[in-house]
């Protein structure tokens, strides 16, 4: 720790500290040291618990080697001073000569009003039938619905089908998410589909065809079974993605500057590119199409894993995310530096002041307002 501090660590010796801080047995020693480095900065024998958690909510940075001129976010709704103690040890001094005339009814934190403050989203998305009907669906209680020879079934936040559905004229069903919504979804030849907020999947009840295709917009993770018979289509806007057994991530927000492909395992082909496990495509809208691979392929999925992950995303990319997921208007005022960057992840489960409380660290500033409004502030 004297050597952290000293700005002396080697690579490898603060990754074990992180390790440390990460593994949770060293809690409560690490909240004496915080006592203790406040104590000796204040004179005070114990930090009160308001100002602790006020302080350590705002510090929940950690560095990344691979990322060094953007801000850093890591930020779990649990241990919040564990994960951020050791930045807390250069910080508590800066801390407390900036606030010592501030009075404890002062937040630290949030511009955000909590009384204006919004519930993460949730399991919630309408089925609908080849009938044109609408059935509501969300996390709770179990339902049946027959559909020809298919059945469907709602449980714990997914839908299957099972059956082969009977003749040969395709039937059709559309699952949509609500902003603040996601889903579950077992297809009939056994696929898995996690279809996130603001989004919608349009597939056939049964795959009596020579081809599995469906019709996507808005982002899914998909778990494709292999089927060299039948190969596996998705059709996002113009453009189809070839599957024949594979995982990987389509992002096709049409608020979004391009389709986004991220293939984890197996081999898809975009247009006439056949991606590897750990590549990524890119077609923005004039059809170009650009192949990378990205440091960590999984950040793609950090929102099925129950996270937003960020790497040198700016203040528009990360709002637009924010705003699917807690369904608000997200409102620029003038002056607003929307080229700060950010990296690193936040937990989805918490609370929207929370994550604005988390991202207010790194200076972007933060109000909201009735109707679901964030206004950005310079």
């Amino acid at each position: 720790m004297d050597r952290y501090l000293a700005g002396e660590t080697t690579k490898a010796e603060w990754e074990e500290l992180v390790l440390m801080v990460k593994s949770g047995e060293y809690d409560e020693a690490l909240r004496q040291l915080i006592d203790d480095i406040y104590e000796a900065e204040d004179g005070t024998a114990e930090m009160p618990d308001s100002r602790r958690e006020e302080l350590l909510m705002k510090i929940f940075t950690m560095a990344e080697e691979d990322a060094p001129a953007a801000r850093r976010v890591f930020f779990r709704a649990y241990a919040w001073w564990a994960a951020a103690v050791v930045l807390a040890m250069v910080w508590i001094g800066s801390w407390l000569a900036g606030n010592k005339t501030q009075t404890p009814s002062q937040p630290l934190l949030a511009e955000a009003p909590v009384k204006n403050d919004i519930m993460p989203g949730s399991d919630k998305a309408t089925l609908t039938l080849s009938d044109g009907s609408v059935v509501t669906l969300d996390s709770t209680g179990k339902q049946v619905i027959s559909e020809g020879g298919t059945a469907i079934r709602r449980q714990n936040g997914q839908l299957q089908y099972t059956g082969s559905g009977t003749g040969n004229t395709l039937s059709y069903n559309t699952l949509a998410t609500p902003r603040g919504g996601q889903f579950r979804l077992l297809l009939p030849d056994g696929t898995a589909v996690w279809l996130n907020a603001a989004s919608s999947l349009r597939y056939p009840v049964a795959f009596t065809g020579s081809e599995r295709k469906v019709e996507l917009a808005g982002e899914a993770y998909f778990e494709v079974v292999k089927d060299a018979r039948k190969p596996f289509r998705i059709q996002v806007k113009t453009q189809v993605i070839e599957v024949l057994g594979t995982h990987f991530n389509v992002n096709a927000y049409t608020e979004e500057p391009a389709v986004t492909t991220s293939l984890l395992e197996g081999a898809v082909k975009v247009a006439n590119k056949v991606l590897k496990p750990g590549e990524q495509a890119r077609c923005t809208g004039d059809g170009n199409i650009t192949v990378t691979k990205p440091t960590n392929i999984a950040d793609a999925v950090g929102w099925k894993e129950g996270f937003f992950v960020f790497r040198n995303a700016n203040l528009p990319t990360v709002m637009r995310e924010i705003a699917r997921w807690y369904d608000v208007t997200i409102v620029y005022q003038p002056d607003v530096n929307n080229n700060q960057q950010f990296s690193g992840r936040i937990d989805r489960s918490l609370t929207l002041s929370q994550v604005l409380s988390g991202l207010a660290f790194t200076n972007a500033r933060f109000r909201i307002e009735d109707n679901r409004k964030v206004v950005i502030l310079p």
